[in-house]
C-alpha cells in the first residue's frame, strides 16, 4: 500500500516530479501515474486501484486538473471511498471540486518557500497515520469481499475482528471516516465470528458427559446469548456511526435520513427483545435521528432518466412536473413523485420543456431541430421544424398565444398558439441558450454564447444589449413583479438588471466555488431566485445578492432549477440523470439569517411571539416566530454581549462592551442607558421586572431600577463576571466569574454564601422552583442544590460551556458549548440528545415559555430555532418517516430491510 496517489494534470509534470523527488528522498511510497498507462479499461482499473490501496490522495490544484475530466474522475473516486484528500496549491484555478475547496490548502505556489511547505506536506501525511493506515487496509479488504459477492471466506477472523471493531468504535469523528462498506464489513465479520464462536461452543459440548454437558451447554447458550446481544449492541453501533458519517458529509441529502432510520430501526429491535440499552446509546439515536430530521432539505428524487436531465418545468397548478433529457424523452410526473408518462419521439437531446399557462399544452425542444407541442396527458404531438440547427429552449408568452424558441443558428423565433412561424430575431453572433418574458409579456429576454443579454419588443425590434458578462451567458430569467431580470453566466455571475436593462448588480459565488452557473429563476414572490451550477450544487439567493443557502447533494452539474407555484418547493435537474426536490421552508428548525458577525446571546419574549439577538455586529435583531426579521436596532458602535426581555415583556436590554446598558420599549424606542463603566457580559431582570442586574469586567454586579437609578453595587470577589442570574422569588442573585466560584447576595447586598470549583464558571442558573442551579464550569455542568450539595455533573461537551439554562418546567437543561452543539438534558443528568448543525461555537440559548422550542446563537453568524415537541425516538421516527413517504413509495428497495417505515404509521396531507 503507498502512502500517498498524486492525482495531477500533465501540464504541471515539472512541478509533480520536485514533489515526488522531495517525497523519495524522505523515502515515502507514493502512487504516481508518470509516464502515463494506455487509455483503456485496465487502465482506468489501475488508477482507481492505485487511489483505493493509498493512505493519502494528493490532488495538485491548477487550472489544468481542475478542468481535466480525468482529475475530475480520480477526485469522485477519491471521495466516493472517503480516502483522506490533501490538496496542494500550485495555481490558483476557479471551479476546485467542493471537497477539496473546503479543505485547507498547502500552498505550493512559486512565491512560497518549497521547504516549509514540503514539511507541512509531510505533517499532513503523518497526522493519524495509524488510523488511516487501518482505514487503506480495510478499505482494501472490503472491497475484495464486495467483489467477491460478499462471500464469508473474505471476512475478518479472530483477532483480527476486534482490532476492527476497535478501530470502528474508538475513533469516532476522525476523518477519514468509515465507508458504509466498510462499516457493513466489520459488522458482518462480527456476526460471523459470534456465530462461529457459538458453533464452537456447541462441538466442544458434544464431547462432554451428560452432566457437565448441561452445565456447559447452560453457559454456551449464556455465552452465545451475551455474543448476540453483543453482536446487535455492535451492528448497532455500526449504523449510528454511518448515519453519522452520511450527515457529516451532507446533511442536505435523503441518503442521510435513510441511513438514521436504518439506526432507529435496528434500536427499536433491540428495544423490543429487551436488550439493555445504555442511557449513552439511546442519545446517540437520538443525535442522529434529530440532527437527519431537523436538516434534511431533499424531499424527493426522481429516477426515470437514463441520460443527462437538461430541463425541468413545474406545471402552472404545480400538480405535474415535466423533465427533459438526453436520453431523447420527456417524463411527466406527479408532485408525488410518480412517473405519469414517457413522451419519445425527438431525434436527438430534448433540451427544454415549458408548459402553457393554461396547463393544457406542453412544448419541448431538441437539438434535432424541432419543437414538439404535447396535450397535457402526453398524446398526439405536433411538431415544428423550429430551427436549421439544435433548439436549445422554448418558452410560452404569459398569455399562452406565443412561444419562443431559441437555437444554435443565433436565432430566436417566435410562434403562435397553431406552430405558426411569426417572426425570426437575428443578433446574437452565436448559439442562443435561453429566453424569457416578462410578465407583461411586452418584453423578451435572449442570452447567448456572444456574452450578452438582448432585449426586444413583443414585436421582434431589438431594444438594448445588455454588456458585462465574460463568458457565455447560460440562463436569463424576470421576476415574476417585473422588476428585476437576472442573467447567469458561465463567468460565475449572477447580473440584475432593472426592466430597461441598466445593472443593478453583480453577484459572485463564495472564493473556490465553481466559475458557471447553468440556470437561474425566480421564486413566484419574486422576493428569492435559484441558480443551478456546475459544482453540483443549488443555491437560493435573495434579491440583495445574499445567499441565503446552497442545497448540496447531486453528483453531477445542475442543468435547470424551478419553483413549484406555491414557492415551497425546488426542483433541479442534473446532470447525474436525476431530479430532487429541495423543501425550502424547513419544517423542524428556523434559520434566522442575517447578522453580519458572531450571534452572542437570544432571549425569547414572555409571549413567545418575538425573539432578540444580539451581535457583534453592534446591532439587536428582533424576529418572529417563523424566521422573519421584524426590527433591527443600532445600539451603538461597540460589540453587543447579552440581551434580555422584561417579564412583562415591554422593554429590552442590550448590554455592550462599551460599559453601556441600553433599554428599549417593545416598539424599539430608546429608554434609558445605564453606565456600568467596563465591559458587560451578562444582564438579568428581576421575576417582578422591577430590577435590573448587570455584570462584568469591573468585579461589581450593579442594580438598577427600570428607570434607570443605581440601586446597589455588589463587590464580587474576583475580577471577570460573565453571568448573574435572580432566583425565582427575587430574594437572591447569584453571580458567577473568573475566580471560580459562584456568589450568592441578598437584594440589600449582603453576600449569603460562596460556592468553590476548579475552573472559571461561565454561567449560572437557577431551577424555576428555585431548589437547584446549573452551573457551568469549563466543559461541565454542575446540577447542585441551591446550599450546594451535589446532585450530579453533565459530561459531553468537548468545548467550554457558555451558558447553562432550565426549562420552563424545568424538567430539562440545554447547554451551549464551543464544540458547536447544543445538548438536552434531563434534570436528572442524563443526555437527551445533541443538537448538531452550527458551524461555529453556540454562544447563547433561551427556551420558548412554553419550552417547546429552543433558539440557540452562534459565531456563524446564525441563530437557529428547534423544534422540541415530543423529543422521543418514536416521534423522530414518524417524523422521519412522513419526510421520507413520497420517496420510499416511488423508490422501493428489492431488500425487505430496507423498508424502514413498514412499522411507522405516516401522516401525508398534501
Amino acid at each position: 500500500m503507498a502512502e500517498a496517489f498524486i492525482s495531477y494534470s500533465r501540464k504541471d509534470k515539472e512541478f509533480v516530479k520536485k514533489i515526488l523527488e522531495a517525497l523519495k528522498l524522505e523515502k515515502r511510497d507514493v502512487w504516481v501515474d508518470w509516464e502515463g498507462i494506455p487509455l483503456t479499461a485496465d487502465w482506468r482499473k489501475e488508477i482507481y486501484e492505485g487511489i483505493e490501496s493509498a493512505d493519502n490522495f494528493i490532488f495538485v490544484i491548477s487550472p489544468h486538473s481542475v478542468a481535466s475530466q480525468v482529475c475530475g474522475e480520480e477526485i469522485a473516486h477519491a471521495v466516493k471511498h472517503n480516502k483522506r484528500l490533501v490538496p496542494i496549491l500550485w495555481q490558483d484555478a476557479q471551479g476546485v471540486h467542493p471537497a477539496l475547496a473546503k479543505i485547507n490548502y498547502i500552498f505550493f505556489q512559486e512565491s512560497d518557500d518549497f521547504t516549509q511547505s514540503f514539511l507541512l506536506l509531510l505533517k499532513a501525511l503523518d497526522t493519524d497515520l495509524n488510523y488511516v493506515k487501518e482505514h487503506t487496509r480495510l478499505l482494501i479488504r472490503s472491497l475484495e469481499w464486495d467483489q467477491k459477492k460478499r462471500s464469508n471466506s473474505c471476512l475478518l477472523q479472530g483477532s483480527e475482528v476486534e482490532k476492527a471493531e476497535e478501530w470502528r468504535t474508538k475513533n469516532t469523528g476522525k476523518q477519514p471516516f468509515p465507508t458504509l462498506l466498510q462499516q457493513e464489513y466489520i459488522t458482518e465479520s462480527f456476526k460471523a465470528e459470534a456465530r462461529h464462536r457459538t458453533r464452537m461452543i456447541s462441538i466442544f459440548s458434544a464431547f462432554v458427559i451428560s452432566t457437565v454437558l448441561a452445565i456447559v451447554a447452560a453457559n454456551g447458550w449464556k455465552e452465545a446469548d451475551r455474543q448476540r446481544i453483543s453482536a446487535q449492541q455492535s451492528e448497532l453501533q455500526a449504523v449510528v456511526q454511518t448515519s453519522d458519517a452520511h450527515f457529516a458529509l451532507n446533511r442536505d441529502t435523503i441518503d442521510a435520513l435513510v441511513e438514521v432510520l436504518k439506526a432507529a430501526k435496528k434500536f427499536k429491535q433491540l428495544e423490543k427483545t429487551k436488550v439493555s440499552i445504555s442511557n449513552q446509546e439511546r442519545a446517540e439515536v437520538m443525535t442522529v435521528l434529530g440532527q437527519a430530521v431537523h436538516w434534511v432539505t431533499e424531499r424527493d428524487r426522481l429516477y426515470g432518466h437514463s441520460s443527462f436531465i437538461q430541463s425541468v418545468s413545474f406545471s402552472p397548478n404545480g400538480e405535474t412536473l415535466a423533465t427533459a433529457s438526453g436520453d431523447r424523452k420527456v417524463n411527466l410526473w406527479n408532485k408525488q413523485g410518480r412517473l405519469l408518462h414517457t413522451l419519445k419521439g425527438h431525434q436527438d437531446f430534448v433540451t427544454g420543456v415549458s408548459f402553457s399557462p393554461d396547463g393544457q399544452t406542453l412544448a419541448s425542444s431538441s437539438l434535432d431541430g424541432t419543437l414538439k407541442l404535447w396535450s397535457k396527458e402526453g398524446k398526439e404531438p405536433k411538431t415544428l421544424k423550429a430551427h436549421p440547427a439544435g433548439v436549445r429552449t422554448v418558452i410560452f408568452s404569459p398569455d399562452g398565444q406565443t412561444l419562443a424558441s431559441a437555437g444554435d443558428d443565433g436565432t430566436v423565433r417566435l410562434w403562435n398558439k397553431d406552430g405558426k412561424q411569426l417572426k425570426t430575431l437575428a443578433a446574437h453572433t452565436n448559439r442562443v441558450n435561453s429566453v424569457s418574458f416578462s410578465p407583461d409579456g411586452q418584453t423578451l429576454a435572449s442570452a447567448g454564447d456572444d456574452k450578452t443579454v438582448r432585449l426586444w419588443n413583443k414585436d421582434g425590434k431589438q431594444l438594448k444589449i445588455l454588456k458585462g458578462h465574460t463568458d457565455t451567458v447560460t440562463s436569463v430569467s424576470f421576476s415574476p413583479d417585473g422588476q428585476i431580470l437576472a442573467s447567469a453566466s458561465r463567468d460565475g455571475t449572477v447580473k440584475l438588471w432593472n426592466p430597461s436593462g441598466s445593472l443593478i448588480q453583480t453577484i459572485e459565488r463564495q472564493k473556490g466555488q465553481s466559475s458557471s452557473i447553468y440556470s437561474v429563476n425566480f421564486s413566484p414572490n419574486s422576493q428569492t431566485f435559484v441558480t443551478g451550477n456546475d459544482d453540483s450544487t443549488v443555491t437560493l439567493w435573495n434579491t440583495n445578492g445574499q445567499e441565503i443557502t446552497t442545497f448540496t447533494g447531486h453528483s453531477g452539474a445542475v442543468n435547470s432549477v424551478s419553483f413549484s407555484p406555491d414557492g415551497h418547493t425546488l426542483a433541479s435537474a442534473s446532470q447525474d440523470q436525476t431530479i430532487k426536490f429541495w423543501q425550502i421552508d424547513r419544517t423542524e428548525l428556523t434559520l434566522l439569517t442575517g447578522h453580519k458577525d458572531s450571534v452572542n446571546r437570544v432571549s425569547f419574549s414572555p409571549d413567545g411571539q418575538t425573539i432578540a439577538t444580539a451581535s457583534d455586529d453592534r446591532t439587536v435583531k428582533i424576529w418572529n416566530p417563523q424566521g422573519q426579521e421584524i426590527k433591527s436596532l443600532k445600539v451603538n458602535d461597540y460589540r453587543i454581549s447579552d440581551v434580555s426581555f422584561s417579564p412583562d415583556g415591554q422593554t429590552l436590554a442590550a448590554a455592550s462592551n462599551d460599559g453601556t446598558v441600553k433599554l428599549w420599549n417593545r416598539h424599539g424606542q430608546s429608554l434609558y442607558t445605564l453606565n456600568y463603566d467596563a465591559f458587560v457580559y451578562s444582564v438579568s431582570f428581576s421575576p417582578d421586572g422591577k430590577m435590573i442586574a448587570v455584570a462584568g469586567d469591573n468585579n461589581t454586579v450593579k442594580l438598577w431600577n427600570r428607570q434607570g437609578q443605581l440601586l446597589k453595587t455588589l463587590v464580587y470577589l474576583g475580577n471577570r463576571l460573565y453571568s448573574v442570574s435572580f432566583s425565582p422569588d427575587g430574594k437572591m442573585i447569584a453571580s458567577a466569574g473568573d475566580n471560580n466560584t459562584v456568589q450568592f447576595w441578598d437584594l440589600e447586598g449582603k453576600q449569603l454564601k460562596t460556592l468553590e470549583y476548579e475552573f472559571p464558571v461561565y454561567s449560572v442558573n437557577f431551577s424555576p422552583d428555585g431548589k437547584m442551579i446549573a452551573v457551568a464550569v469549563n466543559d461541565i455542568v454542575e446540577l447542585q442544590q441551591v446550599d450546594g450539595s451535589q446532585i450530579s455533573k453533565l459530561y459531553g461537551h468537548n468545548g467550554a460551556i457558555w451558558q447553562v439554562t432550565f426549562s420552563p418546567d424545568g424538567q430539562m437543561i440545554a447547554t451551549a458549548s464551543d464544540d458547536k452543539t447544543v445538548k438536552l438534558w434531563h434534570k436528572d443528568g442524563t443526555l437527551i440528545i445533541t443538537l448538531t448543525g452550527h458551524s461555529a461555537e453556540v454562544n447563547g440559548i433561551s427556551f420558548s415559555p412554553n419550552g417547546k422550542t429552543l433558539v440557540s446563537g452562534s459565531k456563524d453568524r446564525t441563530a437557529i430555532l428547534w423544534n422540541l415537541k415530543n423529543l422521543t425516538v418514536d416521534n423522530l421516527m414518524l417524523r422521519g418517516c412522513n419526510w421520507l413517504h413520497d420517496y420510499l413509495t416511488n423508490n422501493s428497495p428489492a431488500n425487505a430491510e430496507e423498508y424502514l417505515c413498514d412499522h411507522v404509521k405516516t401522516q401525508i396531507n398534501y
